[in-house]
């Protein structure tokens, strides 16, 4: 059973950016099916890895949309995304160092982090990239 279902309500009315967040979460969904078959030690440092290269290439790509969209809150959301990103490093650093009861914290932490971002703030930008012609 998947930790993170996709919802419409997640929807920024931006197709390629919704396909780049439902593969954020078939990337944490994956991270607790494995966890959840005891796996989680195993393959959480190759899944932690994707993860956060696959991130920081879909803030960059979200980020550059905003400014194409010249969206005003762009610096605010910015440090947001160094936030999440500093954080999964510092629980992958954690999780190399051998603390394996990383994995169940970051896939909840993750959960929670990125339903409360895509729902809240992600929806501020959706007009501002609408406006643009970004779909």
């Amino acid at each position: 059973m998947a930790l993170f279902v996709w919802k419409n309500e997640y929807s920024v009315k931006v197709q390629s950016i919704d396909k780049e967040h439902q593969r954020i979460f078939e990337m944490i969904n994956e991270l607790h099916e494995a966890m959840r078959v005891g796996q989680g030690s195993k393959v959480a440092p190759a899944i932690l890895e994707r993860l956060l290269d696959y991130t920081r290439e879909h803030f960059a790509y979200e980020e550059s949309l905003m400014q194409k969209a010249k969206y005003p809150d762009l610096g605010a959301h910015r440090i947001e995304h160094v936030k999440l990103t500093t954080a999964v490093s510092k629980m992958k650093q954690d999780f190399d160092k051998g603390n394996t009861a990383i994995s169940l914290t970051l896939a909840d932490f993750l959960k929670d982090w990125l339903k409360a971002h895509i729902a809240a703030r992600d929806q501020k930008y959706t007009e501002y990239l609408v406006a643009a012609g970004i779909n």
